[in-house]
């Protein structure tokens, strides 16, 4: 169950008033958790395909803008002015989006990554800096109770020094072969940035060197360079190594684990399956598949990322991914992309 927190009643009467930018997949987990938060007013739904953002904004009975400049002129005409905005749009679109926001004094939430390279996600970062915004970077594993735990068993010293880590992505259901084909990110750019993260805020440390090799399952995808495997090799600067394999086809549920091997014990992250009911006959053991894919296994930390930027907008929490974060994912991802492209180590 999620819980809400405040600090005190007035906040908890306080709402922070918020846009969704975008209707597509993360656009509508997005829209559903600010609607379940008491704390937050959802403001309306924005996106240039109107047709598709209907059936949202309907759902949940909010405004439908087709650009970001009409939602603003909008509800500058209510008493109440907006607070944030939530970016739920392909990477290509953040910066004019962030900009925009940024310059009608919104604070920002965007998907990660924050932009496609390192120097663009800094000079974002400046542009909300120097407008007095905050610009909040979604990593939604820091706000999953199960990541937080293995983060305060390694950083307890229960593990003793971490030696070595290894994080396996299988991706469910597997997407299909016209996104594949036609413009579906490599899996490394796509689909390692949350564990990057994780992994160094775990360490709390820095990757020194990248090794990277990938793989296409099909002579299709192999045609069209298209890799959809891949396994990652980091070297963090106090000695730590951490393997990160990913995958687009795991058939059998969605699976995301993750174990840090330590002096003294091993810290583990294991799957969530769909419901807790095992069967024992004759025939064998017979236990649920994982869940389906990341909307249900990551539901819990959506709302709670939300709340959290929440927090940031009522409250002044600080966002607790910073643009140092950011940056330092993004240059290992390219460091990594780098390494599959040239079979060599990549030194940061």
């Amino acid at each position: 169950m999620t819980t809400f927190r405040s600090t005190s009643m007035l906040l908890r009467q306080a709402q922070a008033r918020v846009l969704v930018v975008g209707s597509g997949r993360m656009g509508h987990i997005r829209t559903k958790a600010l609607y379940g938060n008491p704390r937050i007013q959802l403001c309306g739904i924005v996106d240039t395909n109107i047709e598709q953002a209907k059936s949202l904004s309907e759902l949940y009975r909010t405004p439908l803008f087709a650009s970001l400049k009409e939602a603003i002129s909008s509800t500058a005409t209510t008493q109440l002015p907006l607070d944030g905005v939530v970016i739920s749009t392909p990477t290509p679109t953040h910066e004019s989006l962030i900009i925009e926001a940024a310059q009608n004094n919104l604070s920002i939430f965007t998907e990660k990554p924050v932009d496609e390279t390192a120097h663009k996600t800094s000079s974002l970062f400046q542009t909300c800096n120097n407008q007095n915004v905050n610009l909040c970077c979604g990593y939604q594993r820091r706000f999953d109770s199960s990541y937080q735990a293995l983060f305060h068993q390694v950083n307890s010293g229960a593990i003793g020094t971490p030696l070595a880590a290894s994080i396996f992505f299988g991706d469910h259901p597997v997407p299909s072969r016209q996104f594949l084909l036609q413009g579906g990110a490599n899996i490394i750019s796509d689909c390692s940035a949350h564990d990057v993260d994780f992994i160094r805020w775990v360490l709390q440390d820095e990757v020194v060197s990248v090794y990277a090799v990938g793989t296409s399952s099909d002579d299709e995808l192999r045609g069209k360079n298209v890799i959809d495997n891949a396994t990652m090799l980091l070297k963090f600067s106090r000695g730590t190594n951490v393997t990160l394999t990913l995958s687009r086809g795991a058939n059998y549920g969605y699976d995301q684990r993750c174990e840090v091997f330590g002096t003294e014990g091993m810290a583990t992250v294991n799957n969530v399956a769909e419901h807790s009911s095992e069967l024992a006959n004759e025939s064998g053991l017979h236990r649920p598949k994982w869940q389906h894919s990341f909307p249900q296994r990551f539901e819990a930390a959506f709302a709670q990322e939300m709340d959290a930027f929440a927090d940031t907008l009522l409250c002044g929490t600080p966002w607790p991914i910073k643009e140092t974060d950011c940056v330092e994912v993004q240059r290992v991802c390219d460091a990594a992309l780098e390494s599959c492209e040239t079979s060599q180590v990549v030194h940061l």
